[in-house]
């Protein structure tokens, strides 16, 4: 099976794939950036390119010992876009002209089960200020990262909660406060999905066009 976790910045998505890889033999694919490194970008069309292969990998290795781990969505750009309207994501009729001839030559589909991870924002700033230390971060800049992504967690849910509305079997909420309970729900899982990858993504395009344009 194929997962995609999911969530804002800090809320312990990347920590909870990496303790199912070293512990369980799940196999993990990392984001783009982290994957072939940010920079190495060159164009759009390469990041989105990444994507694909991305979902080639987890699709690869789906049938590792215990499920195969997308860390981030493949399918990202598309509704980064619509929570961020006020940045350059590139030409949103490009990048779903890109996307839906993919799925028609079926070189991306959608994972088995979204695993969309959330916290309380207090936890998930004090997880962001600890990380960002780590990484030498100035205290300008970590203010900066939180507030950043404080807004795009309310409208990430909101996104999320939509599709699962829509499509309930394809999408998972789970609080990250305990890794372990975490841990032990996503092995519990064996059910997958039935729904149609066109139909998803189609039904994604107008949730984004609506909340982008109104």
């Amino acid at each position: 099976m194929i997962f995609t976790f999911e969530g804002a910045p800090a809320v312990g998505k990347t920590t909870i794939s990496e303790k199912l890889n070293s512990d369980h033999d799940c196999y993990v694919v990392p984001e783009v950036n982290k994957l072939f490194g940010k920079e190495n970008r060159k164009s759009d069309l390469w990041y989105y390119q990444k994507q694909i292969e991305r979902c080639q990998l987890s699709i690869l290795n789906q049938s590792s010992p215990t499920l195969s781990i997308l860390d981030g969505d493949v399918f990202q750009p598309i509704w980064f876009s619509s929570l961020f309207p006020d940045e350059d994501w590139g030409d949103f009729e490009k990048m779903v002209d890109f996307y839906r001839d993919m799925i028609e030559k079926t070189e991306i589909s959608f994972p088995n089960k979204y695993i969309y991870f959330h916290t309380k924002e207090r936890v998930r700033a004090l997880r962001e200020t600890g990380r960002s230390k780590l990484r030498g971060k100035n205290a300008e800049e970590i203010i900066e990262k939180i507030d950043r992504y404080r807004d795009f967690s309310i409208s990430q849910r909101e996104y999320f909660s939509a599709l699962k509305d829509e499509f309930p079997k394809l999408v998972i909420f789970m609080e990250s406060s305990d890794k372990k309970v975490s841990i032990q729900k996503i092995l519990s899982y064996s059910t997958v999905h039935k729904y149609n990858d066109r139909e998803i993504f189609e039904f994604i395009i107008e949730w984004c066009k609506k909340k982008q344009w109104g």
